[in-house]
């Protein structure tokens, strides 16, 4: 229920703010999609990937706007120019039998997990040209399914930049933390789990999970569509890297990427 409980009042407080300003004016609609092919790991610290589609969209009204990529969805509110917060709610991946590691895929099933909370970003524009941008931002989930019952909190900085009237670019970095609930039920393996996997036991305790870095590339066609190349890496660090899960059924570098076609409207 905290996840739930942040997201009402990060609605309260939002709404409550530009219920003013939405009297005075008028607002217009804006957004963009993409869709394509993905690759990602079977699951966090596998060495084995899945292609799953790649699916984003952006819709803006005024200050009001829906962000989704993947199966992270946003809704935010923008306070005042730069400063943006709202809800958002994920869904982390679950790990069954049907994996590519036998081994792992004989350690208890962990079903779909949905998880609820928080994001606050704060965003600058024209700091090497007058088109780019730099955004920080935090955020905070926590499972409201009971499958994990564990939290993730996440900071970022992501760079973009406009190259001309058909290329943009843009790179980020990012820093993910899970508390001890999330973490022994991705990473730790119990003596039952053990004597069914062989893998040896291993009791994971939460902290910084990865350091990751991601780019992307876009080719504008014309003023609506778009070529898009994405990519990213994470790297996980202490008890993450040292899961048996990880090192000796995976690896600690996790590669993902997509290619899509977007369209803007």
């Amino acid at each position: 229920m905290r996840g739930f409980r942040l997201c009402l009042l990060l609605t309260a407080l939002s709404v409550g703010a530009l219920v003013p300003d939405a009297l005075a004016q008028e607002y217009s609609w804006s957004g963009n999609m993409a869709l394509g092919l993905g690759t990602r790991p079977d699951y966090v610290g596998s060495d084995d990937q899945e292609l799953p589609p790649y699916v984003a969209g952006h819709v803006a009204y005024g200050p009001y706007y829906l962000d989704a990529q993947g199966q992270q969805v946003r809704l935010g509110m923008e306070l005042m120019p730069g400063l943006s917060l709202g809800p958002m709610m994920d869904i982390e991946s679950g790990r069954d039998h049907k994996i590519k590691s036998d081994r792992v895929g004989r350690l208890p099933e962990i079903d779909d997990a949905f998880e609820a909370g928080g994001f606050v970003s704060y965003g600058w524009t024209g700091l090497f040209s007058p088109k780019d941008g730099l955004t920080l931002d935090a955020t905070y989930l926590a499972d409201v399914s009971n499958e994990h019952d564990g939290a993730i909190g996440s900071l970022g900085l992501i760079y973009g930049r406009k190259l001309g009237d058909r290329w943009s670019v843009g790179a980020g970095v990012r820093l993910t933390y899970v508390d001890d609930d999330y973490a022994k039920a991705y990473f730790g393996v119990t003596p039952m789990g053990a004597a069914a996997s062989g893998l040896p036991v291993f009791d994971a305790g939460g902290g910084i999970r990865d350091f990751g870095v991601s780019a992307r590339v876009a080719y504008a066609l014309d003023e609506n569509w778009s070529v898009q190349l994405l990519g990213s890496y994470k790297q996980l660090l202490g008890d993450f890297k040292d899961s048996p899960m990880v090192k000796q059924e995976g690896r600690s570098g996790q590669i993902s990427g997509a290619v899509a076609i977007g369209y803007r409207f």
